[in-house]
C-alpha cells in the first residue's frame, strides 16, 4: 500500500498546480520520488495514470503527478477542460516554470513532512512531457535520472502546422478534444514563446547535454509521435536505455476513462521497465 496526499501549489502567473503524491509505507527510510509529467491534451488523472503512480509506488518510490497550470483543467475539475482560454494561452516556458515550482516544493516543503529524500528526484514525462522533461534534465543539478514514454524530440514541427497560415492570419487555431469533441483554441502564445526561446527549448540540444541516466520507452505502433523520434532521441544519447514496445501505440493500450483495476499489458511492460531504471539509478 501507499499513502496518497493531494495538495495545491501555486504555478505560473498565480494559477494553481493540483499535486497528488504517492509514498510507499516503508518504515522511517526516506525515498526516491519521481515526478510525472503529463502530455499535450493530457491531465494527471488521465486514464491509467493513477494506477501507474500507485504500482510505481508500491515498488518503493514516492511519486508525484500534477496538472499544469494552463493544461486547461481546474482544482475544481480535474477530467475536464473546462478553461479553454487558459489552454490556448500555454506555453511551453509556461510548463517549465510550473515544473520547477513543484520541485522547488517537494526540495524545501513536502521533504520536511514526508519520508521523500530530494537529493533522489528522478522525472517521468509522457509524449509532450516527456520533451519538456528531456528540458528540465539537461540544466536542473537536483534531477538525477530521466525516462520519457512516447516522447516528442522536436518542438519547432509542432509550431509549422499545415494550417500554418490561419493560425498566423486569425490568432489561433482549434484544436479538438477526441474524446468529447470539445473544440480547444490554441493561440499563437506558444510559437512565439518558441521562436522567443527557441535556444532554451531545443530538445536535440538538451539531449546532447544529458548526463545522467536516461530511459526511453517507446510502442512501435504509436500513432501519434513516431518511432523515429524515439530514435533520434537515442542518437542524440547514445548512452540511453532503449525500450521498444512491438505493437504497442502511443498510450501503451490506455483510454480515458479507465475503470479497471489493473494496468493493460504494454503499459506494465512499460512501468516495469521503468521502476527497473529508476531503481537501478536513483
Amino acid at each position: 500500500m501507499a499513502k496518497h496526499a493531494t495538495y495545491l501549489i501555486e504555478g505560473t502567473d498565480g494559477r494553481k498546480i493540483p499535486v497528488d503524491l504517492h509514498v510507499p509505507e516503508v518504515g522511517n527510510d526516506r525515498v526516491p520520488v519521481i515526478i510525472f509529467l503529463h502530455g499535450f491534451k493530457g491531465f494527471k488523472d488521465w486514464g491509467t495514470f493513477p494506477l501507474i503512480a500507485e504500482f510505481i509506488a508500491r515498488s518503493g518510490f514516492a511519486i508525484a503527478r500534477f496538472n499544469f497550470s494552463y493544461n486547461g483543467t481546474s482544482p475544481e475539475n480535474l477530467t475536464e477542460f473546462c478553461e479553454p482560454e487558459q489552454f490556448g494561452r500555454n506555453t511551453f516556458s509556461r510548463e517549465l516554470e510550473d515544473l520547477d515550482l513543484v520541485i522547488e516544493n517537494l526540495w524545501w516543503t513536502i521533504s520536511m513532512q514526508k519520508q521523500i529524500d530530494p537529493a533522489r528526484i528522478g522525472l517521468l514525462g509522457h509524449s509532450r512531457g516527456g520533451g519538456t522533461a528531456l528540458l528540465k534534465a539537461a540544466y536542473d543539478p537536483r534531477v538525477k535520472a530521466v525516462a520519457t514514454w512516447a516522447a516528442v524530440s522536436d518542438f519547432e514541427k509542432r509550431m509549422n502546422p499545415e494550417n500554418l497560415e490561419e493560425w498566423q492570419a486569425t490568432g489561433k487555431i482549434d484544436v479538438v478534444n477526441a474524446r468529447t469533441g470539445q473544440i480547444l483554441p490554441m493561440y499563437l502564445d506558444i510559437r512565439n514563446d518558441f521562436y522567443e526561446n527557441k535556444d532554451k527549448l531545443d530538445i536535440q540540444k538538451a539531449v546532447k547535454k544529458i548526463q545522467m541516466p536516461q530511459l526511453i520507452v517507446h510502442g512501435t505502433n504509436d500513432e501519434a509521435v513516431a518511432m523515429r523520434e524515439a530514435e533520434a532521441i537515442k542518437i542524440w544519447n547514445p548512452f540511453a536505455e532503449f525500450v521498444e514496445l512491438h505493437g504497442a501505440n502511443h498510450t501503451f493500450g490506455g483510454k480515458h476513462p479507465w475503470e479497471e483495476k489493473s494496468l493493460p499489458e504494454d503499459t506494465l511492460k512499460a512501468v516495469q521497465a521503468t521502476v527497473t531504471f529508476f531503481r537501478n539509478n536513483l
